[in-house]
């Protein structure tokens, strides 16, 4: 039987994506995701916790999220994890959980000032680049989803 391993997060990134190159021309990208979680204990206070998670995305998805993201920005992630063993420079195992992203959908700006060069949800942009397909709805093949 196969299985099924998907992931849906929505929160705000830590930080601007970061890009490395890999095998010439094939690059990722990472970037990091709060996701906060708001409840009330027994008692009636009301308590917050924020978890920290690590998105991987590659090639087209990758190139998107590092030419428009920016710190604070809210998206939708939704993907697969992945959970990786390594040896860091110190010699010592560490093991990494990330997300590796097949979608990504930009839900809103933070506001950082008035930086228009990024598209806004649901808006086309004002003038036509070389990329002139909206990037808040892409997917895995870097093609833009349907409006619905």
């Amino acid at each position: 039987m196969l299985g099924l391993n998907n992931v849906q997060i929505i929160g705000n990134l830590g930080g601007t994506p970061e890009m490395k190159f890999v095998n010439n021309n094939d690059h990722v990208v990472n970037f990091s995701v709060a996701v906060n979680e708001r409840w009330k204990n027994r008692s009636g206070e009301s308590q917050e916790r924020t978890t920290w998670l690590r998105i991987v995305a590659f090639n087209g998805i990758g190139q998107i999220c590092a030419d428009y993201l920016k710190t604070g920005d809210a998206v939708f992630v939704e993907g697969r994890l992945q959970i990786r063993e390594y040896e860091d420079k110190d010699h010592v195992e560490r093991t990494s959980v990330e997300v590796v992203a097949s979608k990504v959908r930009f839900l809103g700006r933070a506001n950082n000032g008035g930086d228009e060069q990024r598209p806004a949800p649901g808006r086309p942009r004002a003038h036509a680049g070389p990329r002139s397909t909206a990037a808040a709805n892409v997917n895995q093949a870097g093609v833009e989803d349907p409006p619905f």
